[in-house]
């Protein structure tokens, strides 16, 4: 029944990519492309649920190659991804029904629908390939659909650019795939997934580079360092119904990538790996994050944050190798929960705010944040569920975020069982650096929700906004009302999170593990589970609304408990204050500087209010700042000033810009051996043919 489902699910993707093809200046095309993707998301999301809780069983495709058949397999580890595509597709096709018009004439909607539903198709193949034929080919696919979504603006300012660079870097990606694969015999005929997770051909030497390709390749589909390079470039260049599934969905390809071959098709690790792939991911998450606190458009901001989030699961994924390597599989996988309910409620929260950011864009025509402001009064469905989504992303409680950010935290202090001091001193810094990140997030979306949706409008564009369709309004509210769900009844993502996990790992009671200490005692706690959770225990797999591992024995919280002492807090100091405030109450003109009113202008942008991170981390983003204007007579009257900010991003600085400068010389080098003349030609012949007859 799971893999029926599974080829109805792909079968609708299909559907819906032709209708989005069929009549291509049919008005209507685009809204029964969008309601076949829709049913298409619909059906996968329930055939994700059967995988979850123990759809087993594998089927051949009618295609073959020369390295063998296509074929599919249904396991819960592939259920979790297939889960996060089903929700944030059915999303976005919802939201692109009332989008598309804005991206052009009727061929470019079309191409953008059908697109569309073709990536999420590839993705669906990728997550559920049998072999390695069969996951290279759908990743390919994957790959060129992305990059056709990312050009499909061609007419706009370094949408060419920013697509070529995506598929450069994934080219070099797959490169590294297609090796990896090689080294551990996964391209042998007849070699599937299933028999190399029971009997891992590689090791030593042969796994070790098998894992570093592995991690080059699938960290720049999850935009690691120093592959990160086409995120803050492909997002702002897309449409924002592409970004959303480039941040919600394609990027978490490379998660599972890295988990379907780190846990399962490798043999157990050798500790480096699993320092190796911690460094790599704090370092993304800490990269990430300082450059979101700067750059001024929103959609780049956002992309920026996605690195920040793909570096978090990443890191846990390394604290799950470090762990597993020193024979702690318990909090190995309690660590892989970690990765796998994060890429769940990231997809969930980023695809709501890409898609919030494409609202504001149709609105005003403007994603600079600092021309924005006042959009709260003016939108305010878009700007309550980007709310949403940032609380979430902030790890904010009892929302998505504060779930896996703590999770991970408590992880990461178990550090102590280690018997090597070097593991503890590398968990133990891993969770500082992620902590300081965790922090400069909250700053980084606080930012963005005073600097674009409240205060007062700074520009006549945010002035004549007005709210978007309802079905853009739809699909945003798909995703945040999904996310809400988890949050708030956290036992729906962290069962399915177990449930992935512990058959990747193969350990047992990891459900028991994420439990709250109170309910191993039910006798000593009966009102906090009546409140908690009793209700849930005979429908949900978990417990209550308390995440923590209670294997740790040391420390629980719960979300739900939290907000609402927080809410109490809250309330009881705002009546204080309100009280207080009575007595002695009263009413007087604001003086601003002589000027009667407070203009637009005189508040906080979202610049003003990271500043003076442009100071501290200065020397990270090689900042530069000047104050430019035009002067009747410099330089005391001026007509105009201008501040003006200058970033540097370093990886581009250091690691792209002279490797694209060594191939241009190399390929004008090599371009004046094209010199037009045949006798020359015949003279290389000559020289080739010489060489060969030596060399043999």
């Amino acid at each position: 029944m799971a893999l029926e489902l599974f080829v109805a699910a792909l079968a609708s993707y299909l559907v819906a990519a032709a209708l989005g093809l069929a009549v291509t200046r049919w008005t209507e095309a685009g809204d029964l492309s969008a309601a076949a993707g829709t049913v298409a998301g619909i059906v996968t999301t329930v055939t994700a649920v059967l995988w979850l809780v123990g759809g087993r069983g594998a089927v051949t495709l009618p295609a073959t190659t020369p390295l063998g058949s296509f074929a599919v397999r249904a396991t819960p580890l592939g259920g979790i991804f297939l889960l996060l595509t089903g929700v944030v597709g059915t999303g976005i096709c919802l939201y692109s029904a009332a989008y598309t018009p804005h991206v052009g004439g009727p061929l470019r909607r079309a191409t953008v629908h059908s697109l569309l539903n073709v990536s999420l198709a590839t993705i669906l193949l990728v997550v559920a390939a049998a072999d390695a034929v069969t996951f290279l080919v759908a990743w390919e696919c994957m790959v060129i659909a992305s990059y056709v979504l990312v050009t499909v603006e061609f007419d706009r300012p370094n949408r060419p650019q920013a697509a070529f660079l995506l598929l450069a870097l994934s080219k070099v990606g797959f490169l590294a795939l297609v090796v990896g694969f090689a080294l551990i015999g996964a391209l042998r005929p007849g070699v599937t997934f299933a028999a190399l997770s029971q009997h891992p051909v590689a090791s030593g030497a042969a796994a070790s580079a098998a894992f570093c390709l592995f991690l080059v390749g699938f960290g720049v589909k999850a935009g690691l360092l120093p592959g990160q390079g086409w995120l803050p470039e492909a997002h702002p260049a897309a449409p924002a119904n592409v970004s959303a599934l480039l941040s919600g969905i394609v990027v978490k390809s490379g998660i599972y990538g890295l988990v379907l071959t780190a846990i399962t098709l490798l043999p157990e690790p050798p500790g480096w790996w699993g320092y190796l792939t911690l460094a790599v991911g704090v370092l993304t998450a800490a990269y990430g994050v300082l450059f979101s606190l700067l750059v001024p458009n929103l959609k780049r901001m956002l992309a920026y944050s996605t690195i920040e989030n793909l570096g978090f699961m990443v890191a846990m994924l390394g604290a799950a190798l470090v762990f597993r390597s020193s024979h702690h599989p318990l909090l190995a996988a309690t660590a892989l929960v970690v990765v796998l309910l994060h890429a769940l409620y990231h997809a969930l929260l980023k695809s709501t705010l890409f898609m919030g950011a494409g609202s504001v864009d149709v609105a005003t025509h403007q994603l600079d944040m600092d021309r924005l402001g006042g959009l709260a009064r003016r939108m305010r469905w878009t700007t309550a569920l980007f709310f949403l989504g940032a609380m979430g992303l902030s790890g904010v409680p009892p929302l998505n975020g504060f779930q896996t950010e703590w999770l991970g935290l408590q992880v990461l202090i178990r550090a102590r069982v280690l018997s090597s001091p070097e593991g503890r001193v590398a968990l133990a810094a891993a969770g500082m650096l992620l902590t300081l990140t965790f922090a400069l997030a909250v700053t980084t979306y606080v930012r963005v929700v005073g600097g674009a949706f409240l205060g007062a409008a700074r520009s006549r564009a945010a002035r004549a906004a007005t709210e978007v369709p309802m079905a853009m309004r739809l699909g945003m509210l798909v995703t945040a009302a999904a996310a809400v769900l988890t949050a708030l009844v956290p036992p729906l993502g962290v069962g399915a999170a177990v449930a992935a996990a512990a058959a990747a790992t193969h350990v047992h009671g990891l459900l028991d593990a994420v439990l709250p200490p109170l309910f191993t005692h039910p006798g000593r706690f009966p009102l906090p589970i009546r409140l908690g959770g009793g209700f849930l225990h005979q429908v949900i797999p978990g417990n209550g609304l308390v995440i923590v591992p209670t294997s740790f024995n040391d420390a629980f919280i719960s979300p739900a408990y939290i907000f609402l002492t927080l809410v109490l807090v809250m309330g009881v100091t705002a009546a204080a204050l309100r009280l207080l405030g009575r007595r002695s109450r009263r009413e007087t003109p604001v003086w601003v500087g002589a000027i009667p009113k407070a203009q637009p202008s005189m508040q906080y942008t979202a610049t003003a209010f990271t500043n003076p991170f442009h100071s501290i981390f200065g020397g990270v983003f090689q900042a530069q700042r000047a104050i430019e204007g035009e002067y009747e007579q410099a330089p005391f009257f001026a007509r105009s000033i201008r501040y003006v900010r200058r970033v540097v991003e370093p990886v581009e600085a250091y690691v792209y810009r002279p490797v694209v400068t060594a191939a241009r010389s190399l390929s004008l080098a090599a371009g004046r051996l094209q010199a037009g003349s045949v006798s020359l030609y015949l003279l290389y012949l000559v020289v080739v043919f010489v060489i060969v007859l030596f060399a043999r």
